[in-house]
């Protein structure tokens, strides 16, 4: 009878162990990014922008090419003037990832060189945004509302 006690109370903790486990990970959404981006969208004003229509974009603006990504949304304000760029990648594989973290690097040092003799005001918006890796996902967020961007953009893939 003390076996059979014992061996109960083993698989009860048992059970509650693995029941607890892994509680505290997130997993990543499968969400495509092209919905994560009308969700920004609808939630914050984007005015005179030029969309991602295809891959040949992230080439021009990027040097990335089709084996660097999955998926990507965003685009680029149309207006000259506005440095608003919203850039949201998700790579291949780690290896990928970091090849486009450093063309979205170099992009972002870029805009904040051009801007920051030539038009102060946006040099500033600029300077207080970023270049975000989480995973494989890569980010370049460049907006008066680059804040309010890159919570939406976590929160909906679960980062």
């Amino acid at each position: 009878m003390k076996k059979l006690c014992a061996v109960l109370a083993a698989l009860i903790a048992a059970v509650i162990l693995c029941s607890c486990s892994g509680g505290g990970e997130k997993k990543e959404s499968s969400v495509p990014l092209s919905q994560v981006f009308e969700k920004i969208k609808s939630q914050v004003e984007i005015k005179d922008f030029n969309e991602f229509n295809n891959a040949k974009s992230l080439d021009r603006f990027y040097g990335l090419t089709d084996n660097d990504f999955e998926e990507y949304a965003g685009g680029i304000n149309s207006s000259g003037v506005n440095q608003e760029e919203i850039v949201l990648i998700k790579a291949k594989d780690e290896a990928a990832a970091a090849r486009v973290k450093e063309a979205l690097d170099t992009r972002y040092a870029s805009k904040v060189a051009q801007n920051k003799n030539y038009n102060p005001q946006q040099a500033a918006m600029v300077e207080k945004c970023s270049v975000e890796k989480n995973g494989l996902y890569v980010t370049m967020i460049v907006s008066p509302n680059a804040e309010k961007i890159t919570t939406i953009f976590k929160s909906e893939l679960n980062l």
